[in-house]
Order: structure tokens, then sequence, then C-alpha cells
């Protein structure tokens, strides 16, 4: 089903009833197909009460990598610390990046004392998804001494997008470009150019700071 008809199925008023009753949510996500529960998960905006928490929690079995990660973002929104086992379990043992990122997200957004050593832990991840997501939760706790020093481990990073956060964050220390040419600036001679050869042979002719690249989360 595309999405214009599962707007039409999944209103305001169908939403609202899945967020506080329980029961026909639970019902709900057992009687319908990945595609729409994925829908439907995406739209039940802000959770302010416990009634979705053991619905969700029913679908973090789910073999559907999508259903997972926006359980635990649901799950999340919920702001119950006695989730936190849950997050990190699914943190350190489930096989999808996007589940693991959402997960230790899941943890920082607590902003509880509790979840600080589980975060400094992920630090140490071989996922820089991971480990972005474990420094955004620990900046909350970045003026307590122990845990600006498991951040500074990280000013060496092989990550570059990790190294900088850490040092703008941390240590206070912002990129500046040499560079006086505009961001939206390029060499007229790269414009729709298609070139056949090795990468980094190539981009040893390139201008420095010819390519941006832009993240988002």
């Amino acid at each position: 089903m595309n999405r214009s008809l599962l707007s039409k199925q999944i209103n305001k008023e169908l939403i609202d009833e899945l967020k506080n009753n329980t029961q026909v949510l639970l019902s709900f996500l057992q009687n319908q197909n990945d595609g729409t529960i994925v829908y439907a998960l995406e739209k039940l905006g802000k959770l302010e009460n416990g009634y979705s928490k053991e619905p969700l929690l029913s679908l973090l079995n789910n073999q559907n990598e999508n259903i997972r990660t926006l359980s635990i973002k649901n799950l999340a929104k919920i702001g119950d610390v006695s989730l936190l086992p849950t997050f990190v379990k699914y943190a350190r043992l489930d096989e999808s990046t996007e589940v693991r990122r959402e997960s230790v997200s899941a943890v920082g957004r607590l902003r509880n004392e509790k979840a600080i050593p589980v975060l400094i832990e992920f630090l140490k991840d071989n996922d820089p998804k991971v480990v972005m997501q474990a420094i955004r939760g620990l900046l909350v706790f970045s003026q307590r001494e122990e845990v600006k020093n498991e951040l500074k481990k990280l000013i060496d990073h092989p990550n570059e997008l990790i190294k900088e956060v850490i040092n703008k964050e941390v240590n206070g220390i912002q990129y500046k470009s040499n560079n006086s040419q505009k961001h939206d600036e390029f060499p007229f001679s790269l414009k729709n150019t298609v070139v056949h050869g090795d990468v980094q042979k190539i981009l040893k002719h390139v201008p420095d700071e010819s390519i941006h690249l832009t993240f988002t989360s």
C-alpha cells in the first residue's frame, strides 16, 4: 500500500487512539504488514504516557530492522529509565547498525546519570555512528571531569567527524579554513567532469576543499 493510501487509513484520530490504548495498539501491530507498521511508527509523535511501552517492546525481535529501529526510537520518547537495560541490550547485540545507533541514542536521551558508564563503553565501539551517539549522550554531562577525560581520549580518533566534534565540544577548537573560496564555489575545471582512474591518484590533483560533504542525523 502506498503512503497516500496509508495516510487516509492511518489518520490523526487512529494515531491518537493507538497512543492512548495499549490493547488497540497491540492488536493493530499484530494484524498489519511491515509497511503499515513502519508508517504508523513514524507517525506516533510524542508519547507522554506509558501506554505504548509494552506493544513497542513486543516489536524488538521483529525481523525488519526498520521496525526495530523505530520501536527503539519511540520507546526513547517515553523517557522511562527502566528501559535502560533494554536499550543497552540492543545497542550491544543487534546486528543492524541503525538499530544499534538508535539504541545508543535512546540511552543518551534518558539524560540520566545511570547511563554514563554505558555511554563511555560505546565510545570504544568500532562503528563511528554508534560512537557519535555516545558522544552526544555524554555531552550533557561534559562538565564532569571523568566524562570530559573520556571524551578527550577520542581526539586522535581515526574518524575525522568524531575528531572535529571532540575538538569543538570538548576543547573549544573549531575548524577554520585557510581557503578564501566560498563554501558553494569550486574550481570551474571540475564542473560536470567525469574522471576515469584510480581515486587516490586522481584526488592528488584535486585542490583542497573542492569537495564538501554534509552530514545529517
